[in-house]
């Protein structure tokens, strides 16, 4: 009886002090609201977090994807330049499957005085991502998918959250209809002579952005971090190789289980 009272008593302890131990991320505060948000019973509403180093708050929804995404920007950080990456005092960035904003907010934490040029096709990811950069100067972000072509491509939002899966005159109307926008138009749009750092996470259309016969939009790039959407039977080598022909150190990402770091060679 009394052992069982003391294990009891010691369990409850020990789930208390995981929450008043130091984090480097949260206070106790924010561990508490993120520690409610369960993987298969999603809320309604928003969580407001104040991270540790961060200026400003970030808002995130009450489910599981946006509570790993804090996890995957500010503590895995993924979406981070190639760790030899020399970026200007002033770096132009493209931000390419931006989601909900956060791997911009960290972005310009440390560089402050970048320049970046962010893309997201789901709606509800990029009107979370404008609220959540909007304490931030010289960010341009934009509701549209990045694509092979500009036009009207489509997605099913039902899919997994990691892989959208693009398409062109697709007749499904539970899809959801985006417009897309090309790298190369975004350079000409913008009148962009150097892009320091490209960082790609666009839920598997990247292959069909590699695979092009017209890869131009390289020659502008100095750093890439790309994450690769690919089936168990894809090799990832395929992908390196066609950004060392054109110029690149490219390599697979030894932090993350399918990525690759690239930087221009001189």
């Amino acid at each position: 009886m009394l052992r069982n009272i003391y294990h009891s008593i010691k369990k409850k302890y020990q789930k208390i002090r995981v929450f008043t131990q130091p984090h480097e991320l949260f206070n106790t505060a924010d561990r508490i609201k993120l520690s409610k948000i369960e993987r298969n019973n999603p809320k309604k509403g928003f969580l407001k977090l104040h991270l540790k180093g961060l200026k400003h708050s970030i808002k995130i929804r009450k489910n599981f994807i946006d509570k790993e995404v804090v996890g995957y920007v500010f503590a895995d950080k993924y979406h981070l330049p190639p760790k030899d990456t020399q970026l200007s005092k002033t770096p132009v960035i493209l931000d390419l499957g931006s989601n909900i904003g956060l791997t911009i907010v960290h972005l310009k934490q440390l560089y402050p005085d970048s320049i970046i040029y962010g893309y997201e096709m789901n709606t509800d990811n990029y009107l979370l991502a404008k609220h959540n950069t909007k304490f931030y100067k010289n960010i341009h972000l934009h509701n549209q998918a990045i694509w092979t072509e500009n036009t009207t491509v489509s997605y099913n939002a039902s899919s997994d959250f990691d892989a959208y899966s693009l398409k062109k005159n697709d007749t499904d109307r539970a899809s959801i209809k985006i417009q897309s926008t090309t790298v190369l138009s975004i350079i000409k749009k913008y009148n962009l002579t150097e892009i320091d750092y490209v960082k790609m996470d666009i839920e598997g259309a990247e292959e069909d952005i590699l695979n092009q016969e017209d890869l131009t939009w390289l020659q502008y790039v100095k750093a890439i971090n790309i994450e690769m959407h690919l089936d168990e039977n894809q090799d990832i080598d395929t992908y390196i190789n066609i950004l060392k022909k054109h110029g690149f150190n490219a390599w697979k990402d030894n932090k993350h289980w399918s990525s690759i770091m690239a930087i221009k060679m001189h």
